[in-house]
């Protein structure tokens, strides 16, 4: 595969971006003694070179070197995605029937590095034991060394660039929220429901997302991470959704609870110390305040409410570049009880205070906020903290 730098019309980033993305993970290489990085998670590719498919279930690879030109390792038919999305155009292609492992082997082998300290991410979801396994067979002089977070490290903070995709994904999620509470009516399905949230988000320019929407009506709700299906609304008094929406493949989230009619004192109840939650963390978000300071200031209000036992989870995570199975880029940052650390401008959060009540079901108000030089930025748009339908 020729390294052709000609054809850029289709890039998401300006080359000088990659080139700076690619300088920082060098000098991350260089501060763990990594001679070459072996990049196996489609957001970690996607963030290096901008190439992209939705066949990364499939083993693909970039071979990161020092000084050399990087390289993919990727299968025969995704050749098309590489040289339309990618900056970075050497490689080999795989045919279908052919080693993608011996493959990668052959190629460390062409840059000289088969006795060299070589990077694998230890923590990433797609470089099976078995692959790792493999290359030690095939490398037996190279020295493997755990790498995760070699490149997650310069995630954390967005260019202005990548805000810009997070604020359209941002509103894309509102639509789809706003779009999905116009069918929260008695009769209509929750498929209805969630049909109506993808219409406002396609309609709003998004991509597939990280997740699918979380629609779910009544108590139901309350069994984490259920979503739509052929439930009807008739019986219940409000549906709970979390929507993700995504640009460029970098996602943002926002939920809420959709009331239909009159709500039950105790569902407003939780509905009003959501709400409070929401804003008292989007309130605390400062530059240098730490994950568990702003943590803390929405956990503080369900204690006082007598609701911390249905608040379990963490009160936020980092948004950015995300592919299925997941929305965002908790791994690399969240908000967290007692995480010590310092929240920094260009950082992007999506705020989940959502109980789950048995009952009652699942009730939030979410926002993804952005990290300013001074205090936060709220980038959704739905009605907060609940639509009245």
């Amino acid at each position: 595969m020729p390294n052709d730098l000609t054809d850029h019309a289709n890039l998401v980033f300006p080359i000088a971006e990659f080139q700076a993305r690619l300088a920082q993970t060098r000098a991350g290489m260089r501060a763990r003694g990594i001679d070459l990085l072996l990049v196996t998670g489609p957001e970690n590719i996607y963030y290096l070179s901008g190439y992209h498919t939705t066949g990364y279930h499939v083993y693909q690879a970039l071979l990161v070197p020092l000084a050399m030109t990087p390289s993919f390792v990727v299968r025969k038919i995704e050749l098309a995605n590489v040289k339309h999305h990618a900056w970075i155009t050497d490689g080999v292609p795989v045919a279908d029937g052919e080693d993608p492992v011996a493959a990668t082997a052959a190629q460390i082998r062409k840059y000289g590095a088969a006795e060299a300290r070589i990077g694998y991410e230890d923590q990433a979801v797609f470089l099976p034991p078995a692959v790792l396994d493999r290359l030690r067979v095939e490398l037996p002089k190279a020295r493997w060394v755990p790498a995760s977070g070699t490149i997650e490290d310069r995630r954390r903070i967005k260019s202005s660039a990548e805000i810009a995709y997070l604020r359209q994904a941002a509103l894309a999620a509102s639509a789809g929220v706003t779009a999905g509470a116009a069918a929260c009516h008695a009769g209509n399905l929750e498929t209805d429901v969630a049909a109506a949230v993808y219409g406002g988000l396609v309609r709003a320019g998004s991509e597939y997302a990280g997740s699918p929407p979380f629609v779910t009506a009544g108590p139901r709700g309350a069994v984490t991470h259920t979503t739509f299906g052929l439930n009807r609304l008739e019986a219940v008094d409000h549906v709970w959704m979390e929507i993700g929406a995504s640009i460029k493949r970098y996602n943002a989230g926002a939920g809420c609870v959709a009331v239909i009619g009159k709500p039950r004192p105790e569902l407003q109840r939780v509905v009003d110390t959501v709400g409070r939650a929401n804003d008292a963390m989007v309130k605390a978000i400062k530059p240098g305040v730490t994950s568990g300071e702003v943590d803390r200031a929405g956990r503080g209000l369900f204690e006082a409410a007598g609701l911390a036992a249905f608040f379990q989870h963490r009160g936020g995570y980092a948004m950015g570049i995300s592919f299925p199975p997941g929305l965002g880029e908790g791994h690399i940052m969240d908000i967290k009880p007692n995480d010590p650390r310092r929240l920094e401008p260009g950082m992007v959060f999506h705020l989940v205070p959502i109980a789950l009540v048995p009952g009652i079901g699942a009730a939030g108000c979410t926002d993804t906020v952005l990290v300013t030089a001074s205090d936060a930025e709220i980038l959704t748009t739905p009605p907060r903290p609940h639509i009245a339908c």
